[in-house]
C-alpha cells in the first residue's frame, strides 16, 4: 500500500509515522507542498496524511494552502482517507466546509483532551502546537475537545486532530526554543498512544488489517 504525506516545512516531518507504516509494510509518500511538489491523483494512493505548519488556514496568504485545501476537497471526493494533524486538521476542517479561526491565545505544550473514544483517541497526553481553531465540519462527528474547542473529529473514512501524535521528541525539541523542558515520561505514554491513535485512523478508514 502507498501513502502520500502533505508535509509544509522542514521541521515538521512524519516523524512517528514513518516507523508505524514500516510496521505495516505502508510506503510513505512525502510531498513537499509549501515548494510546489506534485499532488498525485487521489485514486492513486491508498491514504493521505496532512501535517502541520505554523502557516495559518484562518489568515490564508500562501498559494500553496488553497491549493492543499483544494486537493483535499478532491480527496474527499474521491473517498480517500486522510489523517489530518494540527495545520493538516485545519486544512482539512476548511475543505469540508467549516469555518476555520484564530484562537485568543495559542495552544502549545503537553495536553489532555476529553475524548468521546477513548481506544481510537486516547485523552493523551499530547503535545499541542497550534493558533487556529476549526468549528466541526457538517456531518463530522466530534470525537475529542478541551477548553481550546474541538480537538478530533472523523468525518466518514477521514480522521482529524489538533494535537500531534506524529511529533518525536527531537521534533518537539526543535519547536521548543523557549526551553520548556518538553519530554520525559510524557513522550513515551505519547508515542503509544499515536500507534493507537493511527492503528484506529487505519481501521476507520477500512484500511486493516495492514499487513505486520
Amino acid at each position: 500500500m502507498t501513502g502520500l504525506v502533505l508535509q509544509t516545512q522542514a521541521d515538521a516531518p512524519p516523524g512517528l509515522l514513518e516507523p508505524w507504516a514500516a510496521a505495516h509494510r505502508l510506503e510513505l509518500e512525502v510531498v513537499r507542498v509549501d515548494r510546489g511538489g506534485p499532488l498525485p491523483d487521489p485514486q492513486d494512493v491508498e491514504l493521505a496524511v496532512a501535517l502541520g505548519s505554523s502557516a495559518s488556514v484562518a489568515d490564508g496568504g500562501a498559494a500553496w494552502i488553497a491549493e492543499e485545501i483544494e486537493w483535499l476537497r478532491a480527496a474527499d471526493s474521491a473517498e480517500l482517507p486522510v489523517l489530518g494533524i494540527c495545520f493538516g486538521a485545519q486544512a482539512l476542517a476548511a475543505a469540508l466546509g467549516a469555518r476555520v479561526y484564530r484562537l485568543p491565545e495559542p495552544e502549545r505544550g503537553w495536553i489532555e483532551v476529553d475524548t468521546l473514544d477513548p481506544e481510537r483517541v486516547p485523552a493523551g497526553p499530547w503535545i499541542a502546537w497550534h493558533q487556529d481553531g476549526f468549528e466541526l465540519p457538517p456531518l463530522a462527528y466530534e470525537l475529542a475537545r478541551n477548553a481550546f474547542g474541538v480537538q478530533a473529529f472523523c468525518h466518514r473514512r477521514h480522521l482529524a486532530v489538533q494535537f500531534h501524535p506524529e511529533a518525536t521528541p527531537a521534533i518537539v525539541a526543535g519547536w521548543d526554543r523557549d526551553g520548556r523542558g518538553l519530554g520525559g515520561a510524557a513522550a513515551s505514554a505519547a508515542a503509544a498512544a499515536a500507534r493507537r491513535l493511527f492503528d484506529g485512523f487505519a481501521a476507520r478508514a477500512g484500511l486493516q488489517p495492514l499487513r505486520v
